[in-house]
């Protein structure tokens, strides 16, 4: 009894004695302002895209540089690498989109977020398939869904983008898709590897480039007479581009 008392005292002696484990440093929420306010200002471009694509449908175009689709996202990268596919995202078509978010940023520990939802009546998507013989296009045409996204600041960087976060799997909703793959050349190979899954994936990768465009790439000065049908040299189209002007 006398022994275990005296290994008792030991070891809370020992405990006694070691040093308090350190304090986390308080987070500067300051230092995230720019980057944060950065967020929101292209927010607000992306709401004035979305008043557009209340009037018709938007297309917009991926850079080049931007086009192709990172093979470490599918699943069967190994298949697509071994028949020689690689793929390109092209475009996206908008209609009636709606982003969703709250004006004041979440924090997640030492770091800003803003949780934001995308709300679409039509999303569609087109890519090249670039196999050893051949480019086949192929696309599909998202309807009704949901996609949470999350904008996150940077620290000198600017934002980053994460979409559909598994902490919002349950938010997500992307299950009304008709997939396309063109022209007589749709060989087996494509229509094995193009399913919902990599079409899914095609369009995270486009939307998530879409996102980070500046407004000169999403909201050309004459989209407005575009969408109405309007000269843009008539009295009429020229109040409505000085009117867009305004809004920007």
């Amino acid at each position: 009894m006398l022994y275990c008392l005296l290994i008792a005292g030991l070891v809370a002696g020992v405990g006694a004695g070691e040093e308090p484990a350190p304090l986390s440093p308080q987070v500067d929420r300051e230092a995230w302002s720019p980057s944060i306010r950065q967020v929101f200002e292209q927010l607000d471009t992306l709401d004035l895209f979305s008043t557009a694509t209340k009037l018709g449908r938007i297309t917009v175009k991926v850079p080049r540089e931007l086009q192709k689709l990172p093979m470490r996202m599918i699943d069967e990268a190994d298949e697509l690498r071994n028949a020689g596919v690689d793929l390109y995202v092209t475009e996206l078509q908008f209609q009636d989109i709606n982003f969703i978010y709250d004006r004041t940023p979440e924090w997640n520990e030492d770091r800003p977020l803003i949780p934001t939802m995308i709300e679409f009546k039509r999303l569609g998507v087109s890519a090249d398939a670039k196999t050893r013989l051949a480019t086949i296009p192929v696309g599909a045409t998202f309807q009704n869904g949901r996609m949470p996204v999350e904008f996150l600041p940077m620290l000198e960087k600017g934002f980053d983008v994460l979409l559909l976060p598994d902490s919002r799997a349950e938010e997500t909703v992307l299950d009304d898709v008709t997939l396309k793959v063109g022209g007589p050349i749709a060989t087996g190979i494509a229509n094995r590897f193009f399913s919902k899954k990599v079409a899914q994936l095609i369009l995270e990768h486009g939307v998530g480039q879409t996102l980070q465009m500046g407004q000169g790439d999403l909201i050309t000065g004459d989209m407005a007479t575009r969408l109405l049908n309007i000269k843009g040299d008539s009295t009429r189209g020229r109040a409505v581009e000085s009117l867009v002007d305004i809004l920007r």
